[in-house]
């Protein structure tokens, strides 16, 4: 859940569904398979899955009475839904990244998709909280300026995500997640750095040679897992550190992936027998006492639980239909869900874990899908039209 020190937490929720491919060298590679037809399935079940991690400990706080942290219903070898869930997101916006590269779209485009996908949503959530939500739930401490400049910078720090996920005071102060009404995005602001990272790399032609993005995805795995064996063993490393390895791994891990796509098995028995041969891989680490304990364990947990995501994604269309087309609901969802639950929490304070997660995801849920209609919709359908036409 989140909380400062826990580090146990997206993004990646911008990029373009082409029907088009271009290699590394720039040659068409155009095929019938390159449009993703289940890919908003993959991520809406991902986000879900954060959602019902995220409620099953707001009721309960991120820490019991030892000081320990609550795990999250569904734990995974000792790891939270959520933070799967989140690595699983940086995946998979790390591969979509991957692909706006492959096709040679210009920085300044690519950064501009990412901002008219993210933006308007994130901007009309939070204008709701401050709009509606504080002046019905909050407690008015201070003059009216004081007020209006809690506001202000609240609003500011969220929407530029220079400060997102941070704390509103006067609202939720009693709650056991404290003044958490938007606690879910602190993500954004490393889903950001990233597109940022990948512009200044496709502009300077990093990314031209696949082999070059493995090596890096490689490095990134082997630095997370011994930086984080020395964090914890030896001496403690700066908190934004641990923070960029367990965001950058899983994605550059997505755009190694990318670069090698036409190379993966299109079999759905060869991939699941890959990704649940991680899972397992990551279990024989956690339960054998004869292993030493690292990283490791939740880097083969993760790449296990993405090549399933993987052999959804290589499923033709004619398969599995029922997943097709679904409507790009993941942001909407991601950024709804956490408000939700606090106020269904707020309004009723007895319930159970179990309960708040039965009230909370049908209740996001619709109002995810009013909120897509009234502004994601739109702010997409910009997106891609200004990617077309300019």
């Amino acid at each position: 859940m989140f909380f400062p020190t826990n580090f146990n937490h997206f993004e990646g929720l911008s990029a373009l569904n082409w029907a088009k491919k271009v290699d590394m060298t720039g040659v068409d590679t155009s095929h019938k398979h390159d449009f993703m037809p289940k890919l908003n399935a993959l991520r809406i079940i991902i986000v879900v899955m954060i959602s019902i991690g995220y409620a099953s400990t707001m009721p309960i706080g991120p820490v019991n009475a030892a000081g320990e942290p609550n795990p999250e219903w569904f734990i995974q070898l000792g790891y939270d839904p959520s933070w799967i869930g989140i690595a699983l997101l940086f995946f998979f916006s790390g591969l979509l990244a991957m692909r706006s590269v492959q096709k040679n779209i210009s920085p300044v485009k690519y950064l501009e998709s990412r901002f008219l996908r993210n933006g308007p949503f994130l901007f009309f959530v939070t204008l709701i909280i401050i709009g509606i939500i504080y002046p019905v739930y909050g407690v008015n401490k201070g003059t009216p300026w004081e007020i209006f400049k809690t506001l202000g910078k609240y609003f500011f720090g969220t929407i530029t995500c220079i400060r997102p996920g941070e704390p509103l005071p006067g609202l939720l102060d009693n709650a056991k997640y404290m003044c958490l009404i938007q606690g879910s995005i602190w993500t954004l602001k490393w889903g950001i750095i990233a597109h940022i990272a990948v512009a200044i790399g496709h502009h300077l032609k990093i990314f031209k040679s696949r082999v070059l993005v493995l090596a890096m995805a490689v490095g990134s795995i082997l630095f997370y897992v011994s930086a984080l064996q020395i964090h914890l063993t030896v001496r403690p490393i700066p908190g934004d550190i641990v923070l960029a390895a367990q965001l950058a791994w899983p994605f550059l891990a997505g755009m190694a992936v990318q670069a090698y796509w036409e190379k993966l098995s299109g079999s759905a028995i060869t991939n699941m027998g890959i990704g649940f041969g991680a899972i397992g891989f990551a279990c024989l680490m956690y339960f054998i006492p004869a292993i030493p304990w690292t990283k490791a364990i939740v880097v083969s947990l993760i790449l296990g639980w993405a090549w399933l995501g993987i052999a959804l994604l290589k499923t033709p269309a004619n398969k599995m239909t029922f997943m097709n087309n679904w409507p790009a609901l993941a942001l909407a969802i991601y950024l709804v869900n956490w408000p939700v639950a606090q106020i269904l929490l707020l309004q009723l304070p007895d319930s159970s874990p179990g309960q708040l997660i039965a009230f909370s995801i049908p209740v996001t849920l619709v109002l995810s899908f009013i909120g897509h209609k009234l502004v994601s919709e739109r702010s997409f359908s910009f997106a891609r039209n200004r990617m077309v036409s300019t």
